[in-house]
């Protein structure tokens, strides 16, 4: 029977090593496994089966194999080393340093064991251990060595004993022009020096006319000629008639199939295409293969160039911006723009709003801004620059620049060119510039300068939305009059194209005056809901108060079935805001006639508002959806499929069992987020996650893309649940390494959060997977929770993680279980270079609890933003997070502060310029977002003194006057009440809101 076996074995084996050389290895892997099971004694096919398994990204499962080969060839040094490195794969440090340890003295002249102790200290950041072994290296039986001479370089370099030196990051336009060969002029967001990619953008007036008026700085300075100019597409005739009479030279009309006529396109050598935006295979367009003959002689300029990077064909050499896939001029808008572009975009597209008069007239807008726009003194840079690396232009603009002008180097000037009164008075490119030097100085602005600033906005409407940010900082109460003096002029006394603006911040402005609700805000916005055309009302949607101001009118059911009567863009901002803001969620079933809406985002949109407003839709709305027969798309389907989450579970479950097997992952998704939510009690939840976990162990065992995009779905609504008990289902019923390391990567974080104890147990079952790259919060929960004697190898190796935070977290949980060693290292990191020195302060801090008080002051006396951000991060995890420091840490800090009067006024100036940042600019009613409670632990009369500076008789209140107030309802409901009782005339609407809801 043995020799049979034996007969089997090789047979398969000799299949295995076949498959193995077709590179079939999950073929391979099953061979090696069946006849490796019938002989273990073939050694060297063990490797093999375990090469098989990492080809294939099974770590874990290659280092199970090579564990079960030692236990038939225990001595074997190749094995080991492949274990060794199984294990460094898979996080497993401390296991490989014992495994090197015998190999090390065997054979201490042989590399390949040095080599991985060599990685084992550089993953575990084990810096100064790392150069002790490679200096005793290359001083003994590897000098020379220039791998190990590099390593022990770079180890010396993170511990900053030698310096760094970090490349320049490239900007856009230095990037586009090494990269693609391409000349980028920016928008007037930017200074031509520093421009950004462009996610979306909405290009304004004012965008056009810098960005024209940058080409045709280029053209003169660089001798660029044409003899014509033609749009590739429509919306490009209005940049190709504006720059043809710039450039004096004819506009003409390209050829189109629908004249029937075999018209010649003109000559590419001299003609300069023009198109408003390129996306991917614009060359496939219309009029794109005479275009791509253009842009290959360097004759095209685009505005824009969409998903820059996805481009098969070429860039046209000259373009205006690098955007995402949604950008749009002023004379020809998305219709998605109107309602502010969304990271999935629409189900259905609105229509694009174009500009009806013929191109020659909105090209007369522009005429004369172009012609008197100044390029201020970083053009020459820009200009400059270009010159310099002309190597690198595109080869046809390349030879059409041999008779550029060589300007002068002058350095980059962030100012305007004249003194700032004249400077405020000046073109609009000198006025700008002049505003960034107050908006960076605000203290400069006295009343002349305020009067300049108040009759710019009054007569030029194309600066109003960057101007209304420094004059409502300087004065709110005197820039509101002046804005509500605007709009409450007769209809006819405010132009038409200055209305979408004005009512928009208008409805941007919470500074209403004193009194109560509603205030003249509301009836201004009322009457101009009733006597505005679409884009008006549109703009007080989009406003961020404009709907919170409506919301105080005393027929806001009135107000509001109008909105929802309207454009479908209106509609769509609307049912958005109803979405976003809790408190008045009454209204909404005023949605449920919106699921007959013709156009599928209304629909969506009210579906996701009714859910979240716990509105529970009948079978006979939700049916025709979830059937596909009515706006059959797969995020109508998933948001009606979230619904059922509202059904009793005896009704939901069933048809949520069926959508949780939809082909399509974001239906599948929806269905077990329902599943994980519906139900009455968290048993009824917990029915929901055995039948979502039942469905991801199903899906683990079909190897196939498919199946892997649909767990990762289901884990994702797994990942977003708010108890600890909906995903221990899932953790008890997988036995597979491969499936748990991807619930490891996908759910750890939240199970963090939860800090149950039971989940060390199944941290210790499966440690393979979870030890791979633990995140921040892994070693402190087993410091919380586990026991030293068996998990000291786990947050040994979560020193190994990516994440320099999650590492020096372990180190520090290593000191706090007595290891001198890790102590040592994370001591010595606080002096290293970031971001290791901002991790291990982290660490130092909200872990080990150090009274080191005096090096929390220095690092805010360093400055650096990353350097100070950690060091609030840290502040707010030790006083008002979860899991706070000892008493006596506070304390301990407090005293600190307050033992010398400049230490405690700096900290005091940081703590509020922090909560400051903390605000997002997101208005939310009842949201509170910035943690007050670390200035009332540590500065407890700072934080009386600034809420007299935020909510005082003499206070200009702001949205952290708002947020403090919030803070004080949910903390000192006495003192809020206080406070609340002064404020309910408050000239901010959004204090008075909340002073209204504490009293």
């Amino acid at each position: 029977m043995s020799e049979f076996r034996r007969r089997k074995a090789h047979d398969r084996l000799r299949d295995a090593r076949t498959r193995l050389a077709q590179r079939d290895y999950a073929a391979a892997s099953d061979a090696f496994a069946a006849g490796l099971r019938l002989d273990p004694s073939d050694r060297a096919s063990w490797e093999l089966w375990a090469e098989c398994l990492e080809q294939q990204g099974k770590l874990i499962e290659a280092g199970r194999v090579l564990v079960e080969a030692l236990e038939h060839h225990a001595d074997d040094p190749a094995l080991q080393l492949a274990l060794v490195h199984a294990q460094i794969e898979t996080g497993q440090f401390a296991a490989a340093e014992r495994q090197l340890e015998p190999l090390r003295a065997r054979w201490p002249d042989q590399r390949p064991p040095l080599a991985y102790l060599a990685r084992v200290l550089r993953d575990i950041r084990a810096y100064p251990r790392l150069q002790a072994l490679l200096e005793r290296a290359l001083s003994e039986g590897f000098a020379g060595d220039a791998e190990l001479e590099g390593l022990l370089d770079a180890c010396l370099s993170w511990q900053r004993e030698r310096g760094e030196q970090k490349p320049a990051l490239a900007s856009m336009r230095e990037l586009l022009l090494v990269e693609y060969q391409v000349v980028l002029l920016g928008t007037g967001h930017d200074d031509g020096l520093t421009i950004p990619w462009y996610s979306t953008y909405l290009c304004s007036n004012y965008d056009v006319v810098a960005t024209c008026a940058r080409l045709l700085g280029f053209a003169s300075n660089f001798d660029w000629r044409w003899s014509a100019v033609a749009a590739v597409d429509p919306a490009a005739r209005v940049l190709a008639l504006l720059l043809a009479e710039a450039l004096e030279i004819d506009a003409i009309e390209l050829p189109t199939q629908a004249s029937g006529e075999a018209v010649p396109y003109p000559d590419p050598a001299q003609t300069l295409a023009v198109a408003s935006f390129v996306e991917p295979g614009w060359g496939q367009a219309e009029h794109g293969e005479w275009a791509l003959r253009c842009a290959a002689l360097g004759n095209m300029f685009a505005f824009g160039a969409l998903d820059y990077a996805a481009h098969r064909d070429p860039l046209p050499p000259i373009v205006g911006l690098a955007a995402g896939e949604r950008v749009c001029l002023p004379w020809w808008r998305l219709g998605e723009a109107r309602i502010g572009f969304g990271r999935l975009g629409l189900i259905d597209d609105l229509p694009p709003e174009i500009d009806s008069r013929p191109p020659e007239r909105v090209a007369d807008d522009y005429r004369r801004p172009l012609a008197e726009f100044e390029l201020g003194p970083n053009f020459g840079i820009q200009l400059r620059y270009v010159l310099e690396q002309r190597a690198l232009l595109h080869p046809g603009l390349r030879q059409r620049s041999e008779f550029a002008r060589i300007l002068p180097n002058t350095p980059p000037r962030a100012g305007p060119k004249h003194e700032l009164p004249d400077a405020l008075a000046r073109d609009t490119a000198e006025f700008l510039r002049a505003l960034g030097a107050l908006e960076r100085a605000p203290e400069r602005i006295g009343e002349a300068e305020l009067a300049s600033l108040e009759r710019r906005f009054v007569a030029a409407p194309e600066v109003r939305s960057r101007l209304s940010d420094l004059l409502y900082r300087v004065t709110p109460a005197r820039f509101s009059r002046l804005l509500h003096e605007l709009v409450a002029r007769p209809a006819a006394q405010v132009p038409w194209r200055e209305r979408d603006g004005l009512l928009h911040l208008y409805g941007c402005n919470p500074w209403t005056g004193s009194g109560a609700d509603p205030s003249p805000a509301t009836a201004e916005l009322e009457r101009w809901l009733e006597l505005g055309a679409m884009t008006n009302r549109s703009e007080i949607v989009q406003s961020k108060y404009g709907l919170h101001h409506l919301a105080e009118a005393a027929d806001f059911a009135g107000v509001l079935a109008r909105l929802l009567a309207d454009e479908p863009a209106i509609v769509l901002g609307t049912v958005r805001w109803l979405h976003d803001n809790p408190h008045l969620h009454g209204h909404a079933p005023a949605l449920v006639p919106l699921l007959a809406h013709d156009h599928a985002d209304v629909v969506f949109e009210a579906l996701q508002c009714t859910r979240v407003a716990k509105l529970a839709l009948p079978a006979a709305i939700l049916e025709p959806i979830l059937s596909g027969h009515r706006h059959a798309h797969p995020r109508m389907l998933s948001a009606a499929v979230e619904h059922l989450e509202l059904w009793p579970i005896a009704l939901a479950h069933p048809r949520l069992r069926e959508h949780l097997r939809d082909a399509e992952p974001s239906v599948a998704w929806a269905a077990a987020r329902s599943l994980l939510r519906g139900g009455e009690t968290i048993a009824e939840r917990a029915v929901g996650a055995e039948i979502v976990a039942a469905r991801i162990v199903e899906l683990g065992l079909v190897d196939t893309p498919e199946a892997a995009r649909q767990i990762r779905q289901l884990l994702r609504a797994l990942a977003s649940v708010d108890d600890y008990a909906l995903i221990e289902p899932l953790l008890r019923a997988s036995e597979s390494a491969s499936l748990m390391k991807i619930i490891a990567v996908a759910l750890t974080p939240a199970l963090i959060e939860f800090d149950d104890p039971r989940l060390v147990a199944h941290l210790r079952r499966f440690r393979d997977a979870f030890g791979l790259d633990p995140p921040y919060g892994y070693a402190s929960l087993l410091l919380r929770h586990g026991d030293p004697a068996l998990d000291r190898d786990a947050v040994y190796g979560a020193q190994g993680a990516t994440d320099p935070r999650a590492s020096y977290e372990a180190k520090a949980c290593l000191a706090r279980w007595g290891d001198r060693s890790a102590r040592d290292e994370l001591e010595r990191a606080l002096s290293y270079a970031p971001p290791t020195r901002e991790a291990a302060l982290e660490a130092w801090v909200c872990v080990l609890h150090e009274r080191d008080y005096a090096r929390l002051d220095a690092a805010l006396r360093d400055g650096t933003p990353e350097l100070s951000d950690r060091l609030w991060t840290a502040l707010c995890s030790n006083i008002a997070g979860a899991r706070p420091a000892p008493r006596a840490w506070i304390d301990g800090l407090a005293a600190y502060l307050r033992d010398v009067w400049t230490r405690e006024q700096a900290w005091a100036a940081f703590i509020e310029q922090q909560l400051r940042d903390q605000i997002p600019s997101k208005f939310v009613v009842g949201a509170q977002s910035a943690q007050f409670a670390v200035l009332a632990e540590l500065l407890p009369k700072h934080l009386d003194e600034l809420l007299r500076r935020c909510l005082g008789p003499t206070a200009t209140p702001d949205r952290l006057s708002v947020d403090a107030l919030e803070w004080l309802g949910a903390h000192r409901p006495e003192q809020a009440r206080a406070w609340a009782r002064q404020l309910l005339g408050s000239p901010h609407w959004g204090v008075r809101q909340c002073a209204r809801r504490l009293v």
